[in-house]
């Protein structure tokens, strides 16, 4: 009977621990992106996409285009955006590496959108306070 509290204490320890280190995780991946140079913004719409996790391929393949400097994908938006060194990266390279990371599952399509069409939102501030309180809702 007694070693029921100690078990809901232990849990509560582990997810403080994890959630700390998903915090430091996200303030790090958000200080890469602050400190990258300037460089010209390419804005994708994309298709073909099945789940959140398509989010990787999408993301790997764009990013291994040489000339990008950073990529930002998200699937509940629909697209990417892209920031190239200015003259290395035609948009059609960007159509390209992203057909080629088609899958037996997933063939995505993407498109250029204008800048500024697609809004991709952060959800980084807060993550272990997020995670923690949709534990209790």
């Amino acid at each position: 009977m007694k070693s029921r509290p100690l078990v809901l204490m232990l849990l509560a320890a582990f997810l403080f621990i994890v959630g700390i280190g998903i915090e430091s995780s996200l303030a790090a991946a958000g200080d890469l992106q602050a400190s990258s140079q300037p460089g010209d913004t390419i804005t994708m719409k994309i298709d073909g996409w099945t789940c959140a996790s398509c989010e990787k391929d999408v993301h790997a393949a764009l990013v291994g285009v040489p000339g990008v400097q950073s990529a930002q994908v998200s699937y509940p938006s629909g697209g990417a955006i892209v920031q190239v060194e200015p003259g290395q990266v035609s948009p059609d390279q960007l159509v390209q590496a992203i057909r080629g990371a088609s899958n037996v599952f997933d063939t995505y399509q993407a498109t250029i959108i204008p800048n500024g069409s697609l809004t991709i939102e952060k959800t980084e501030d807060g993550g272990f306070w997020n995670f923690w309180s949709s534990l209790f809702n």
